[in-house]
């Protein structure tokens, strides 16, 4: 029993002390578990901090890398690490959240790294935006060294806190397992002693003994387990690192290697590893080629960070070198304790290779620089010059060391030199620039005190938070005197044209005055009685005659066509009625030679047109001329037919078709071109100047026409011309040719004659002109008197017997210009009225009539004057008509009258509608139809409708002209180079300038009046 109750207690008290060993192991089971879970939190913090300096030191790499390569694959390390490393700070934040000291070390270090991403953006964005030298002046600064030394020392302390907790963790949880044994100990010790009392216990206590034993096996073997993973986390955050890393013992042997450091010293790890650092970490000088200090040992004894100096070179054991940048910091001990150092280092020379390629692109561009043949010169914002090319001295006559250092008002004449400060510095109060940011041409001064011309362009800068200019000399002497000689050259060609001109006035009047003379003499000759042979020699001479006028014309046309002085005089005409004029006055010929020449009228044309009809019934009198010409046997047609109605206007084609002998098509190439005919025996056989053709070219293009031809050898020709007419709402006017036949003697007389009937006053030089204009006044039924110059005719006139005078304009003693303006002085003086003068001139050219107008005169005639031309001139001027004479359309403006400036040619106008009441009511017209034309051409230029914008702008140019609108056709005339250019943005642009013209000419029409007096 008592050995029952011992055995009882006993085994109460070993099951109470197993129960009490049994709390105790599963107590330190459980602190052994917590301990190694912190051991691997703590290398999970190690690792994260490890992975933000390796990010850290990747972007600064991938930033070096572009900035000294200009590569841009740099920038995706860069990028990816710069995106990471937020993320990295955020992990180890939740990592370390119940770490009050880490935690305010992650508050130091954030802001660190966001000031080191900001200067590695602010460097790049620099260097993308071309500032590279600002970049590079960053960098320069060292700031991002500070701050990547300030990032790597608080991720040191940050390592070495959590350091301490591992060796403090790694106790404790040495201290749990050494208490874990001792448990297991006693609880063994315990199991043999109740072994003792009893087999079974012993079996079962043995067995539970075993069973524990294992579990402490499996617990010790998961520790060491835990050890090595560690320290392959370590080994994977080394190798990781794109520097090379070497650590040492307190003793100075290498304990570690990571894979960069083993690629650079050309060692393993495991060669490495219980080596002296001195036998492994080979660095000389580069320069001296000794060895370099080397901050182990100093580092050891004194517990500070080294670095190594610059230039030093690190020797792998395979005897390869490479430049080499270090930093050499103690480990130290929970106790802080120095226990060892860790060398961290890289190859820098990639870097050194960048640098040197700056200074080789440095010293690139200086002498390109140098090079240039414009002068560059840099000034700060005192004008003070900072530097300068070598193309200075030649120009300026100064040496660069002159120059730098001195005031830029050196280089200028005065005014300038003493104004310039005053540039500058109203510049940079102000912002006004005159000159920065734009070139000119100003006067330069060099050193012998010479002025010359130059170009100067200047731009502005800015360095180091200063304001700096350049500015780019360009010398212009020898443009300047090239645009000397230009000038020198242009005035001479200028005084040429004005001696062909001069010429051509002169010709014109020395060949059309014979011409004159005869052709008058046989218009009287055929009013005489003359039997059928005199009446057909009298034909054939005036044919003659004719025809050698024609070709002085044509001669005196294209010297105008070249010279761009032809002008056109369009009017309303009647179409039908122009062609049957062209018939008619070849009919004669046609029937000689057994042609048949008929004319055909579109009956869909309109009742009038608005066209020049002198210069289209020119067009088409040539060609039914050529045609004639060559066409043997057959038919000549003359048609004109409507292709297409436009809005105010018809698209007509005039063509004249023949049955003659054809063209060839290698011909047909240079038909138009200036004294070219078919070939060698043309003018022979045929006769003509070859000028013809080229003039009808000329005269279409002027007219705004197109010309065509279709012809083949054989088959006869078809010569065609097509133009935009406008509809004219007034019937058109029977137009006045001259014939080829003598048929003025249907001519009747104004008068019938008497000593009442007016007295007309003939002054001409040339006596077969002056007999020939007083029988042309007599026969229509007028008085005349002559006079052979215009002292002579003064004198007469003084009698105030003369109701008019014709005058000719180049005569001797005193010429018909002086005549008209003594005449017209002595009226003003004395109050006489008025008394008409007639030019009658041999000249044609258009500048006779502006200097007519000038004299004083009423009205031109061009000799050789017909009976009918007469006749109309005389009619008008006498009043024999009841016309007013100031209304005509013949008339000319004088100096004291006529229209006010305004929209409006009245002078073009008066050529289309001669009367006032009647130009008012086409302007009232014209300015509705404007209005419609103005707003359909605004929707087509809206709509992008190229062809149709640019025919409706055509067409309003054209009426535009016809009444004298010139603002507006020429607002028209921009729109529609604009389209044909395809530049419809500036086509809507000019509309403004269009609309601006239309509101003046609406403004002008409110203020015309009808021939009552009131507004229309």
């Amino acid at each position: 029993m008592k050995t029952t109750s011992k055995m009882a207690v006993w085994f109460g008290g070993a099951g109470l002390l197993v129960v009490l060993v049994a709390l105790l192991s599963f107590w330190l089971f459980r602190q052994s578990e917590d301990a190694d879970r912190w051991q691997r939190h703590t290398f999970r913090v190690l690792e994260k901090s490890n992975e933000l300096l390796s990010s850290l030191k990747d972007t600064e790499a991938g930033q070096r890398g572009y900035l000294l390569t200009g590569d841009k694959a740099f920038l995706a390390p860069y990028l990816e690490a710069r995106d990471s490393i937020p993320s990295q700070l955020a992990e180890l934040r939740r990592l370390t959240q119940d770490n009050p000291l880490q935690k305010r070390r992650l508050d130091v270090l954030d802001p660190l790294v966001e000031a080191k991403l900001l200067e590695m953006r602010e460097v790049l964005a620099l260097y993308g935006g071309q500032r590279a030298e600002d970049a590079l002046k960053i960098l320069r600064s060292g700031a991002g060294k500070r701050l990547m030394d300030e990032i790597r020392a608080e991720l040191n302390d940050f390592d070495q806190l959590e350091g301490d907790l591992l060796e403090q963790r790694t106790a404790r949880f040495r201290m749990d397992l050494s208490l874990l044994l001792v448990s297991i100990s006693v609880v063994s010790l315990l199991a043999v002693g109740l072994a003792l009392v009893a087999a079974y216990i012993v079996y079962r206590e043995t067995h539970l003994r075993l069973r524990a034993k294992e579990e402490a096996n499996k617990a010790l073997s998961d520790a060491h387990n835990v050890l090595r993973a560690s320290e392959e986390n370590l080994s994977v955050t080394l190798n990781s690192i794109g520097d090379g890393v070497l650590a040492t013992d307190a003793e100075g042997r290498v304990t570690r290697l990571n894979a960069v450091a083993e690629r650079l010293v050309g060692c393993s790890r495991m060669e490495a590893t219980g080596r002296p650092v001195e036998d492994v970490f080979h660095i000389i000088n580069q320069k001296t080629r000794q060895p370099a200090f080397l901050p182990v040992a100093e580092t050891l004894a004194q517990g500070v960070t080294y670095g190594l100096a610059n230039d030093t070179v690190l020797i792998a054991r395979d005897g390869s070198e490479c430049p080499i940048a270090d930093s050499c910091a103690p480990i130290r001990s929970c106790a802080g304790e120095v226990i060892g150092t860790v060398l961290v280092f890289r190859d820098v020379s990639r870097e050194y290779a960048t640098q040197a390629a700056l200074r080789d692109s440095a010293t690139r561009i200086q002498a390109i620089l140098d090079t240039v043949v414009d002068v560059i010169i840099t000034i700060d914002e005192h004008g003070i010059v900072e530097t300068a090319n070598l193309a200075a001295m030649p120009l300026f006559g100064y040496g660069v060391a002159e120059i730098i250092g001195q005031n830029i008002s050196m280089l200028m004449p005065e005014p300038y030199r003493s104004q310039h400060d005053g540039y500058i510095g109203r510049y940079l109060a102000t912002g006004e620039a005159h000159i920065v940011g734009s070139g000119r041409e100003v006067v330069g001064r060099r050193k012998d005190g010479s002025v010359f011309p130059m170009y100067l362009a200047v731009s502005e800068m800015r360095l180091e938070g200063k304001r700096r200019f350049i500015g780019v000399v360009h010398d212009v002497t020898e443009r300047k005197q090239a645009e000397q000689k230009l000038f020198v050259a242009k005035e001479a060609a200028e005084l040429a044209n004005r001696a062909k001109d001069s010429f051509l006035a002169t010709m014109s009047h020395e060949i059309r005055t014979p011409l004159t003379g005869m052709l008058g003499m046989l218009e009287v000759l055929s009013l005489t009685p003359l039997d059928h042979d005199q009446d057909e020699t009298l034909k054939a001479v005036w044919d003659s005659g004719r025809s050698l006028l024609r070709i002085v014309n044509d001669i005196l046309d294209w010297s105008k066509i070249e010279e761009g002085k032809l002008t056109l005089s369009p009017q309303s005409i009647s179409i039908p009625r122009l062609l049957q004029e062209v018939v008619h006055t070849y009919s004669r010929l046609a029937s000689s030679r057994s042609l048949l020449l008929w004319q055909h009228a579109d009956p869909r044309l309109g009742m009038a047109h608005i066209v020049d009809p002198l210069r289209l019934s020119q067009v088409l009198n040539n060609f039914v001329s050529n045609a004639l010409r060559f066409t043997r046997s057959g038919e000549i047609e003359l048609r004109a037919e409507l292709l297409e109605r436009l809005d105010s206007s018809e698209r007509i084609r005039f063509s004249v078709k023949d049955t003659g002998i054809g063209i060839a098509k290698e011909v047909q190439k240079h038909l138009f071109q200036r004294y070219r005919q078919e070939s060698a025996d043309t003018a022979r056989m045929y006769g003509g100047t070859g000028l013809g053709l080229s003039i009808c070219h000329r005269l279409t293009d002027l007219m705004d026409g197109r010309l065509e031809l279709d012809s083949e050898p054989g088959r006869g020709s078809t010569f065609s011309v097509t133009f935009n007419l406008p509809v004219s709402a007034m019937p058109g006017d029977m137009m006045v040719t001259s014939s080829s036949e003598v048929t003025q003697k249907r001519v009747s007389p104004l008068l019938e004659g008497g000593v009442d009937v007016p007295l007309v006053l003939a002054v001409d030089d040339h006596p077969i002109n002056r007999d020939l204009l007083m029988r042309q006044i007599e026969l229509l039924g007028l008085r005349a008197e002559t006079a052979e110059n215009g002292q002579v005719a003064l004198s007469l006139w003084r009698e105030g017997r003369f109701a008019l005078v014709i005058t000719d304009c180049h005569m001797p003693e005193m010429d018909g210009y002086a005549l008209t303006q003594e005449i017209r002085r002595i009226e003003a003086v004395k109050g006489l009225p008025r008394t008409p003068i007639i030019a009658w001139t041999a000249n044609a050219l258009a500048e006779e009539n502006e200097r007519c107008q000038n004299a004083g005169m009423d009205a031109l005639l061009v000799k050789p004057a017909d009976l009918s031309q007469l006749k109309e001139a005389l009619k008008k001027w006498l009043h024999l008509s009841g016309t007013d004479p100031h209304q005509s359309a013949d008339s000319l403006p004088t100096g004291d009258g006529g229209q006010t400036p305004g929209p409006i040619d009245y002078a073009a106008l008066g050529q289309v509608v001669p009367e006032s009441a009647e130009q008012i009511r086409v302007l009232h017209d014209f300015q509705a139809h404007l209005r419609a034309d103005r707003v359909q051409l605004g929707d087509l230029l809206e709509q992008e409708d190229r062809i149709k914008g640019e025919r409706t702008a055509h067409r309003m140019k054209g009426s535009s002209r016809m009444v004298g609108a010139t603002d507006i056709a020429g607002a028209c005339a921009v729109i529609e180079q604009a389209v044909q250019e395809g530049k419809l943005a500036d086509a809507r642009t000019a509309m403004t300038g269009l609309d601006e013209a239309i509101r003046r000419l609406e403004a002008h029409c409110m203020e015309l009046k009808d021939g009552n007096g009131g507004n229309q």
